[in-house]
């Protein structure tokens, strides 16, 4: 490999960062951002509030979240032992026939025509020692590796902020989803008994000769329409209690207790700058703590080929017995440098896939800066929308039930027939579920909006 070749490696051309436009297209007058801890006590629902301080509490998604941190914890424990001395106590005890000692330098003991010596027929050998080393850090990539490790850390706390951001928006669009249930379920029973009525005017008049079968009949069909949909909205109901018992980290089968309106939209927070998201929102801070973390990883792996230091030392206590103890002690300090010459290519792959993690991370994050820019012009767009939405509904509503009175009012007195009555009801009744349907959708934006902007 070229010298030129290898400088080119060692650089990591950086991608030109996303540029942020200076405010939000939906909110072109918004003031200074304003904090957004805590978003859902806006709603001013001392149960909801209730419900989603339990559920960042208990909900196993969140604990497995924070297990996590532990994990990335013990990490950084890890990388920061390089950094430290080493220490290890030896001790060795070996014994074997006496002869096989002797052999080991050639001959046996107590030869070479000498007297006779009443020894032994086992020999003993023990010894104690005391190593430490240390590791200089002459690089410091060993620093480089510990920051890297604490920056996963962080980004493990932000990873838990993104669980209960996601969390609290979860269990506050279940609940407000149980107020729907609950309004639709008695909007529902009330056009029952609207029906019922109607049905025995109908059948009073059909009695008396002024109205035909027809119209019963279609009554009865109208009647018939209105009671299917009550075991609907209550299976509805029981869905959304047992999906809220989950998000709570409960077992699925009891009651959640709301009320049966659903509130008035709050004052729309003040969203600040799209350039202030990425210290709002936590899932872009903890991508951002990931990239530094890469980036110190590539530095890391770029100091590999660099030489590394080593300082040991070692000292203690040896002895033989052959008949009788004998001993000495001992003591020696060494000195390595270690200079990598040919690794078969690994140090030079790992620099590689260093660079390539740190581009990703890179990538990844100017691509969710986008995505979170994009999620509070929708949410932003959508509630606009969707107030329109509603405020239109009403006015069906209005003119829906002005014209259901005017027409039953005819048809009671006998100067109108009964189609245009039964053409009103059924608007008006309509009428009355879209209205809180777009309710529920004017608070899921807002809710989207709060989820959007981040700040938990």
């Amino acid at each position: 490999m070229t010298v030129s070749l290898l400088l080119a490696t060692l650089v990591l051309v950086a991608d030109p960062s996303p540029e942020m436009a200076p405010k939000f297209s939906g909110a072109p007058g918004s003031a200074t951002r304003a904090s957004n801890q805590s978003w859902w006590t806006r709603f001013a629902d001392p149960e909801l509030n209730t419900l989603v301080t339990r559920g960042t509490g208990n909900n196993f998604t969140v604990l497995v979240a924070q297990s996590r941190i532990e994990e990335a914890d013990a990490v950084v424990s890890q990388q920061l032992a390089p950094l430290l001395p080493t220490a290890t106590w030896d001790t060795l005890l070996t014994t074997g026939p006496l002869d096989s000692l002797g052999f080991q330098f050639g001959g046996g003991v107590g030869g070479g025509g000498m007297a006779p010596v009443d020894l032994p027929t086992l020999y003993w050998q023990a010894s104690s020692t005391v190593n430490v080393g240390l590791g200089i850090d002459i690089t410091g990539k060993n620093i480089l590796s510990h920051r890297a490790a604490k920056d996963d850390r962080k980004a493990a706390k932000h990873d838990v902020d993104v669980q209960r951001q996601s969390l609290a928006s979860q269990i506050t669009a279940t609940y407000y989803d149980l107020v729907t249930a609950r309004a639709q379920l008695a909007i529902i029973k009330h056009q029952v008994e609207t029906n019922e009525r109607l049905l025995e005017l109908t059948q009073l008049k059909f009695e008396t000769g002024q109205a035909n079968a027809v119209d019963v009949l279609q009554q009865r069909q109208q009647l018939a329409g209105s009671k299917v949909q009550v075991p609907r909205a209550q299976q509805q109901l029981r869905a959304f209690e047992q999906r809220m018992a989950v998000l709570l980290g409960e077992t699925p089968g009891r009651s959640f207790e709301t009320p049966s309106t659903l509130p008035a939209l709050p004052a729309r927070p003040n969203v600040g700058a799209p350039s202030e998201l990425l210290r709002a929102r936590p899932d872009l801070r903890a991508k951002t703590q990931r990239l530094e973390a890469t980036e110190k990883r590539t530095k890391v792996s770029k100091r590999s080929f660099a030489p590394d230091l080593r300082l040991s030392a070692r000292g203690g206590v040896q002895g033989i017995n052959v008949g009788e103890w004998s001993s000495q002690g001992f003591w020696s300090a060494t000195a390595t440098l270690s200079v990598p010459l040919s690794t078969g290519g690994s140090t030079y792959g790992r620099m590689r896939q260093a660079k390539a993690q740190q581009r990703t991370a890179s990538r990844d994050l100017s691509q969710s800066s986008l995505l979170a820019v994009q999620e509070v012009e929708d949410a932003l767009l959508r509630e606009t929308q969707q107030a329109e939405v509603l405020a239109l509904y009403k006015e069906q509503h209005v003119a829906s039930k002005a014209a259901f009175e005017e027409s039953r009012t005819r048809y009671a007195e006998g100067v109108a027939e009964y189609l245009p009555v039964l053409t009103a009801l059924a608007s008006v009744q309509r009428a009355e579920l879209d209205i809180v349907t777009a309710h529920r959708d004017l608070i899921a934006a807002r809710i989207d909006l709060y989820t959007a902007l981040g700040d938990r």
